[in-house]
């Protein structure tokens, strides 16, 4: 077993790759520290037990969204622009060593099959369908069901992306000048 001592961040993201690879049942800490090379004991330094460890990749998973957002907001003033910016941080995976382009839809066939999952997967859904319906009415798009279409256009085209039969980006693209007109296509980056 390798002495090295690892990181919370590093356990979060063996959680990540195990629960897109195999599922939430390989969240285990013996399975976890085989993935890395560790004991169960350097699991246990860093987490109480399974059940903080799962409140901790949960937290993990809702923070990064948060900070997307945010990072949307800060990034671009124009706020027709801010669609662009969107479509473009939607169309990025997760980075590979926290499950990549797998984690969304993970997340999602986990909650599933468990309650606390699911507050924070409707949590992140309401978070981002506030964000999206704040742009589209920036741009003079104020049905109500419109925010829940584009939305989950993206839930879709992610889980289709996630198999490999998806371009989220350009799907994306065209559906919000569909929804924004010609105004978005200035906007947009070229594919």
């Amino acid at each position: 077993m390798n002495k090295t001592k690892f990181s919370k961040e590093a356990w979060l993201a063996a959680g990540f790759r195990a629960l897109t690879t195999d599922g939430p049942n390989a969240i285990k800490a013996e399975a976890l520290a085989r993935s890395l090379g560790a004991t169960k004991g350097s699991f246990y330094w860093n987490f109480d037990d399974i059940a903080s460890f799962v409140e901790a990749m949960l937290g993990l998973w809702r923070n990064s969204v948060v900070q997307e957002i945010e990072d949307v907001f800060l990034a671009e003033p124009e706020k027709s622009a801010r669609l662009r910016l969107l479509v473009d941080r939607a169309a990025k995976p997760a980075p590979v060593e926290f499950g990549g382009r797998r984690v969304e839809p993970a997340m999602r066939s986990w909650a599933l099959a468990n309650p606390a999952v699911l507050a924070v997967v409707k949590e992140v859904d309401e978070i981002r369908l506030s964000f999206v319906t704040k742009l589209l009415r920036d741009v003079g798009q104020n049905d109500p069901a419109l925010p829940q279409l584009v939305y989950g256009a993206f839930i879709g085209l992610d889980d289709l992306a996630s198999k490999g039969s998806a371009d989220i980006q350009s799907g994306l693209k065209v559906l919000l000048r569909l929804v924004a007109g010609p105004e978005i296509e200035t906007n947009c980056a070229p594919d």
